[in-house]
Formats: C-alpha cells, sequence, structure tokens
C-alpha cells in the first residue's frame, strides 16, 4: 500500500490525474490526447502514468508522451511488473494536488470532464468522492476519435454499444443505492481528496497482477474512513469519459476476478461483500439495503435468540461443530468448535455478519447449521442459495421458528410451514421438529437427499 509523502515548495496543481498502463499503448496515446483539449486550464492539472514495469512492450510507448506535449506529463515505467495497484500507488506517491483523478489508460475524456471533477471538490465542505460516467465505445464511432474529435450528440454512444455497464437498464430510481455508492467507483473515472486516499493506505498490492477488484476495495475502505452515514460518495453523469475497445482475455479476466473475489470476501467476511460479483451492481445494493435493515430489525427487537434453540437442540445436533446464526450467542456455552453469524456483537475471529450464501468455511467442516428465526428475513431465491450452501458445508440444517414477530412478517403458521417442508422435499429430506413444552420452538430439519450420516442423541 501507499504511504503518504510531504510536498514542499512551488504551486501545486488543483487535479492529479493518475492513470496506470500496461500493454495499451495505442489507447493511452488517444486517451492523453483528450485530456490535452480540457476545458480546465493545463497549468491546473497534471498527469501521471505508470508503466507497469518489464521490457515486455516497452517499445510501443516510445512516442507515447507526443500526445501529451501540452501537459504536465510524468512518464514512470516500474522496473517490474507489479499490477495496477503498484502502478496506482506509484501515481499517489507522485502527486501533487489534494486530489486525484483516476483514469485508465483506455478512457478517453470529455472535453469538460477535469473541470467538473475540480468543480466538485472545490464546492464541498468536507471529503467526498466524485464518480464519473463511463460509456462503451463502439468500433462505429472509432474514426472521429482517431481524428482526435469528440463523440458528437450526432454520433451519440447508444445503448447497443454499451453505455454505463454498471446502469445497463438507466439510473436508479430509488435511493437504496446512495448506501453503498463504493460498489460503482471503479477505477477509470473516480476522483478523491489524496490525503483521504493516503490516510486508508492506497491500493492494497496483494491483488498483484491479476485483474479486478482492487479499486472497488480502496473505495470501500474510503467508504468505511469517511462514515457510511455520510453518504460522501456521488455520481455525475455529465464528468464522462469513453471506454476504448482494446483486446481483453476474457477467460483469463474471469479466473482472476474470481480469484480476486475470494480474497475480498476473506478480508471482510460481512454482507457489505457477500452479494457483489454475483448479481449486477445495483441488484448488489439493493441487497446489501435489505439485510442491513433486516440485521438492524433482529437486534432493534431482540430477536434471533440462539439461547432457546440450543437448550433445546444441543442433545439431537450430530456433533459440536455447529454453524448458529443469529444473536445472544455469548449466554450459552456453545464450544470452541462453533462459528457464529451473531450480528448482536461485532464481527471477527469466528463470527461473520454474513446471510451465508458462500461462507468462508471449509465443506464438510460443520456437522450442522442452525439458523434461529433469521432465515425469515431471506427473500426466497436467497433462502434456497442459503441452504443449498449450508447443505455443502457437510451438515444438517435446522430452521428453527419461534413465536418472535419480525418486520419480515408474522411467525409462519403451520400451513406455511407444511408448504415449505413440501417445497423443500424435492431437494432434501425434510421434518418438522416441535418443542415438547409449549410456545417452544419449532424447526424445519433438513438433509441432502439420500444421506447416510447418522444422527447423534
Amino acid at each position: 500500500m501507499v504511504t503518504p509523502t510531504s510536498q514542499t515548495g512551488g504551486h501545486a496543481p488543483s487535479l492529479s490525474v493518475v492513470i496506470p498502463t500496461f500493454k495499451d499503448a495505442q489507447s493511452l496515446e488517444l486517451t492523453l490526447g483528450s485530456l490535452s483539449r480540457q476545458s480546465l486550464p493545463a497549468d491546473r492539472f497534471e498527469v501521471i502514468v505508470v508503466r507497469d514495469g518489464g521490457a515486455e512492450g516497452a517499445e510501443d510507448y516510445t512516442a507515447v508522451a507526443d500526445h501529451g506535449k501540452s501537459l504536465d506529463l510524468q512518464m514512470v515505467a516500474l522496473p517490474a511488473r507489479g499490477g495496477r495497484s503498484v502502478a496506482r500507488n506509484e501515481g499517489i506517491r507522485r502527486a501533487t494536488a489534494d486530489t486525484i483523478l483516476f483514469l485508465d489508460s483506455d478512457s478517453y475524456a470529455t472535453p469538460t470532464l477535469l473541470e467538473r471533477h475540480v468543480a466538485f471538490h472545490a464546492a464541498s465542505d468536507t471529503p467526498r468522492v466524485l464518480i464519473g460516467r463511463r460509456n462503451e465505445l463502439g468500433r462505429r464511432h472509432l474514426d472521429a476519435v482517431l481524428a482526435g474529435g469528440a463523440v458528437t450528440p450526432d454520433s451519440e454512444v447508444r445503448a447497443d454499444d454499451g453505455g454505463d455497464t454498471r446502469f445497463p437498464n438507466g439510473m436508479p430510481t430509488g435511493d437504496h443505492w446512495l448506501g453503498a455508492m463504493w460498489m460503482f467507483a471503479h477505477g477509470h473515472n473516480v476522483s478523491a481528496p489524496r490525503e483521504v486516499v493516503t490516510a486508508v493506505g492506497g491500493f492494497d498490492e496483494d491483488f498483484g497482477t491479476r485483474w479486478g477488484w482492487e479499486d472497488t476495495e480502496l473505495f470501500y475502505r474510503i467508504d468505511r474512513h469517511l462514515g457510511p452515514e455520510n453518504r460522501a460518495f456521488r455520481y455525475d453523469p455529465d464528468a464522462l469519459v469513453y471506454h476504448l475497445p482494446h483486446y481483453r482475455n476474457m477467460l483469463q479476466n474471469l479466473q482472476d476476478y474470481t480469484g480476486n473475489r475470494k480474497m475480498v470476501l476473506a478480508k471482510y467476511p460481512t454482507i457489505d461483500w457477500e452479494f457483489v460479483g454475483i448479481v449486477d451492481t445495483i441488484y448488489s445494493a439493493e441487497i446489501l439495503a435489505r439485510y442491513r435493515e433486516a440485521i438492524a430489525d433482529c437486534v432493534d427487537r431482540q430477536a434471533c435468540r440462539v439461547a432457546p434453540a440450543w437448550r433445546w437442540l444441543r442433545d439431537r445436533l450430530p456433533g459440536s461443530r455447529v454453524l448458529w446464526i443469529g444473536t445472544g450467542s455469548a449466554e450459552v456455552p456453545l464450544g470452541d468448535r462453533t462459528v457464529t453469524f451473531d450480528y448482536g456483537v461485532p464481527a471477527g475471529g469466528r463470527n461473520y455478519h454474513l446471510v451465508g450464501i458462500d461462507p468462508p468455511i471449509t465443506p464438510g467442516s460443520l456437522d450442522a447449521v442452525v439458523s434461529v428465526d433469521f432465515w425469515r428475513y431471506l427473500h426466497w431465491q436467497e433462502l434456497c442459495s442459503f441452504v443449498g450452501s449450508s447443505v455443502r458445508l457437510g451438515a444438517e440444517v435446522y430452521l428453527v421458528g419461534t413465536d418472535t414477530h419480525l418486520s419480515a412478517g408474522p411467525p409462519p403458521g403451520p400451513e406455511q410451514v407444511r408448504y415449505l417442508a413440501r417445497a423443500l422435499r424435492h431437494s432434501f429430506e425434510v421434518g418438522v421438529l416441535e418443542a415438547e413444552r409449549p410456545g417452544g420452538c419449532w424447526a424445519l430439519h433438513l438433509r441432502a437427499a439420500g444421506s447416510r450420516r447418522r444422527r447423534r442423541f
């Protein structure tokens, strides 16, 4: 990660534009050309291009600087390839402006791009982040760009060329996404105060040369640093760049993307990241908002208590390696072989704040998964994913119900319980258990169909 360096002497520009590059000199030339045609005066910004090291492809960059002759331009070549995080951190160390704008080497800037980023931060009384728009550029628009021109209204990028892939159906109509705007903060057009970027340590260099997630992960830390409740992120559709066509090894990108996602989930075992990358970004933000509200409701009502279920089930469970989902786990001696999703205490150690779609738990390592009422908050799709994931852990699954009213609705009645059992019986061995004492717990008990595991009583 980057460490802050002091800047002394001279007049600093208003904006430092940091661009990593690797084997894409052809698009970088066009990007630099677009930056030389900005409405923001050239003495108000600097451009720092960091080539991600190594001798391979270096000859392609010999004339790149000619396309940015009018710019305050630094061309930096790292001695060895380290990945986009390493390259961007080098650019951050060299930046002198109070605000940093991160672009990619294939980000063709519209003329007012830099002016809009500078104006936004100048008008902000508190540290904020501005996310700009990036439209995909089709080959039919390349001629105008290659001629050094703008994408004019007559040749504007249409939906069939991709638009901004983060918003495939247009801008969201609600405000659910505003609490998770870090999900939309990609390194191809986003700006932030330099002191904030350095305060959180810059980009995580553990991502190495793999593609994906390093930018989103940085801005997640920035969101935590600035306070999620402050909603310090904003989106400006008029701060626009176009994504230039370039070759991408899609199979390699998918492998990198998958590997980096696992790394992020291991680093942040919380619902903030649980659905990112599984569904589109807008839906991820919707799910996150939904389950943040569910957790808050569960805690506020002092609901989903583990203790009564533990007292009832402890002699029924097939072993001591159990995942308990609910609250109040410290009230009973669960044992040191347990894992918890206790939403009433901070996450850490063997306690995660997850729904349980793909938890960082080794498949086959558990004897049982017990969810006390929290499963009632899950929408059907997520409930199916939760049950399937839990069974893959090698577990029996207990969906425990109580007579507690939740924001998700009243307790399921007998007819609903029977329907759920029938719906799940197509894929699992399902039984309905009831506590002996009046007003006690009940549970849907699930095992993988055809399971030969023996119950221990």
